[in-house]
């Protein structure tokens, strides 16, 4: 492990931070513990009481926990997270459900949706990183 210091006044490159993240979180089979962590976005889905139609946006979805839950309640569900690798491995867990979810890579920090697209916006455990 390496650390860089970071003198003071020195901005601080998020760039270069976010694509450590992207890599790390690349590296391993992250989705074998979120799958171990899919209760928490049943649990958000419910709490939420989502109706069959309502528009939701999943951020930072990762392997799709959330994403899942909601699209089993007949929800319109889009699900992005910045690591490719984890929305696949939802996607292939959708298709596997049969579930229709469109995914995309995407930054929550740089969402391409305009105001009022969707009804809800959900994140479990991702937002915790932005």
């Amino acid at each position: 492990m390496t650390n860089t210091q970071i003198s003071a006044g020195q901005p601080i490159d998020y760039a270069a931070i976010k694509r450590r993240q992207q890599a790390a979180w690349t590296s391993g089979n992250y989705a074998v513990v979120g799958t171990t962590l899919q209760i928490v976005g049943e649990q958000l889905c419910e709490s939420l009481n989502l109706k069959p139609g309502t528009k939701v946006l999943d951020v930072a979805a990762g392997n799709g926990n959330a994403t899942l839950a909601a699209a089993r309640r007949f929800t319109d569900v889009t699900s992005t997270d910045y690591v490719e690798h984890l929305l696949k491995q939802g996607q292939a867990r959708a298709e596997a459900e049969g579930l229709s979810i469109a995914f995309a890579v995407a930054d929550v920090e740089d969402l391409d949706f305009a105001d009022g697209s969707f009804d809800y916006v959900l994140s479990t455990f991702g937002v915790m990183f932005a």
